[in-house]
């Protein structure tokens, strides 16, 4: 069974040298003589913190002490605790190892710990079914969460029917059967719209003395709202008094995503009176969608009119609700309504994102109030990123005022944004469409890094698309003396350029043989 391990890389365990509260109470526990309990009780303190390391240097600390205070079971499932909260499960299994390594034998916490880090951190089911089984053969039978854990983990990966086993295997054990063990089960099924199968898995809970509650409904009312079967939909939630349970926001939420996402968007509207009747809110990604398909499906005033009824019944509004209908007004180019939104986000302290900062700018440039989208850009605390900056660059070289880009450029020199994939082929797109693909090629291999081939194929789209053929034959040249392969990728941009030019417009064949020629490995 150590071989578990193997699966995995043995992580760098580093040593910090940044002081820290946990650090604060290490330094106070002094280095005189102290009792197991003393190192355990701190150990407990640094796994509630998830400080992995001082966790750590303490065991280090135990196996350099008398033999009284050496690590036991409970001190290893300690400083594991505190290295999986702190987001290292790898190294907290190969702490696992150490402690077999050390002769200390583990106990039931240090198990469900390693077979926690295997099925819900490392989804690795397989070895978390190992643990599982070596549990029972030492003696420490895994408890019914133990199981769940393992069951969750083998439905994210798919494997349901290793889940089914191991419900099987729970039931002929006597294990309490709860909601938590068949749910992961039920949504797999639903998440695959198999219904029947679904309905098979509710079956098998009551007859196993597991009523469905409002959580196990939920996933089914789901599962239900993918296939598109609202009227099933509405007599399940009907009936829901009759079967024991009170259907709550996540329930009313799912529901009117589903009648969205299948184009019921007044039906959504009418089920949204039935959550406020009944004294619930839409969970924050509900209202979102429902304003995106409100204002996509009716229009953005009724979208406008909807957040501020939810805004006055108190529903919780994020910055996400303000950018789904800052993008709306963004399309349809009323830029002071978008402004307007981005003031009243700020006025009620919601923080806004990139993608809110990036919206609006936007929306000014499409707008042609470049002046104050620079001002904008500019401002202290705008909070910016790559996309932000490539919007810049279309927008400003569609208006034709690239020259203008200086402070955006410098900003870029000044390495507060890294240009990616997508900022050179909106320059190569931009430079072209203005005549100017002679300053593309040399703008692509001036990048400094291994030159990105995409780009490459947006150029040499504009070689043929311009009908300047020869010079994409020329880049071919280029891209294979610098030692690039001619992959897809160029080719692809290639035929769609002819396809876009048309019989018309390509009439010298021969060039069009020569590429063909070229692509084939001929010429």
């Amino acid at each position: 069974m150590r071989t578990l391990g193997s699966l995995l890389p043995r992580a760098h365990r580093p040593h910090s040298t940044t002081t820290t509260a946990s650090d604060a109470a290490a330094a106070a526990f002094s280095s005189s003589s102290h009792t197991l309990h003393d190192y355990n009780r701190l150990l407990a303190v640094f796994a509630r913190d998830g400080d992995g390391d001082a966790a750590l240097r303490v065991l280090r600390r135990m196996s350099l002490s008398s033999p009284a205070c050496a690590p036991t079971a409970a001190s290893y499932a300690s400083a594991m605790s505190a290295l999986v909260k702190g987001g290292r499960p790898a190294d907290a299994a190969s702490l696992f190892d150490d402690m077999l390594a050390n002769g200390v034998a583990p106990d039931r916490r240090a198990f469900s710990l390693l077979l926690h880090v295997y099925s819900s951190h490392l989804h690795l089911p397989e070895a978390a079914y190992a643990v599982l089984h070596w549990m029972t053969r030492l003696g420490l039978p895994p408890t019914s969460i133990d199981y769940t854990d393992v069951i969750l983990s083998f439905c994210s990966a798919g494997r349901v029917a290793d889940a089914l086993q191991l419900l099987d295997e729970m039931r002929a054990l006597n294990y309490p059967l709860t909601t938590y063990t068949f749910a992961p089960i039920l949504k797999a099924f639903c998440d695959n719209a198999d219904i029947q199968a679904a309905d098979e898995v509710m079956r098998s809970m009551r007859r196993s003395g597991c009523l469905p509650d409002v959580v196990i409904y939920s996933i089914y009312v789901d599962g239900l709202c993918k296939m598109g079967d609202f009227d099933a939909v509405k007599r399940i939630i009907g009936e829901s008094a009759r079967n024991g349970w009170v259907p709550n926001a996540i329930t009313y939420s799912t529901y009117i995503v589903g009648l969205c996402r299948f184009g019921y968007t007044m039906e959504a509207l009418r089920q949204l009176e039935i959550v406020v009747a009944e004294g619930l809110q839409l969970t924050t990604i509900g209202l979102n969608i429902l304003l995106a398909y409100v204002m996509q499906d009716i229009d953005i005033r009724a979208g406008k009119k909807l957040l501020e009824r939810c805004q006055e019944l108190g529903f919780v509004v994020d910055v996400f609700t303000y950018n789904t209908i800052m993008h709306h007004f963004c399309k349809q180019g009323k830029w002071r309504r978008v402004l307007k939104l981005f003031t009243e986000l700020i006025k009620k302290s919601i923080t806004p994102n990139v993608h809110t900062c990036t919206i609006l700018i936007a929306s000014l440039c499409r707008a042609g109030k470049f002046n104050f989208a620079k001002f904008v850009f500019s401002s202290k605390g705008f909070v910016a990123n790559t996309v932000t900056c490539n919007v810049l660059i279309y927008e400003f070289y569609q208006a034709e005022k690239e020259d203008e880009l200086g402070f955006l450029f410098t900003d870029v020199e000044a390495g507060k944004f890294a240009p990616n994939t997508v900022t050179y082929n909106t320059l190569v797109d931009c430079l072209a469409r203005s005549g100017r693909a002679s300053e593309a090629a040399n703008l692509i291999w001036q990048i400094n890094d291994a030159c990105p081939m995409e780009p490459l194929g947006r150029l040499a789209y504009w070689f043929v698309r311009t009908g300047n053929t020869h010079k994409a034959l020329r880049l071919f040249d280029d891209i294979q003396i610098k030692g690039l392969g001619l992959d897809s990728r160029i080719f692809a941009n290639v035929i769609k350029a002819f396809c876009r030019m048309g019989p018309t417009e390509c009439s010298d064949m021969s060039q069009l043989c020569s590429v063909l020629d070229r692509m084939l490995g001929i010429g």
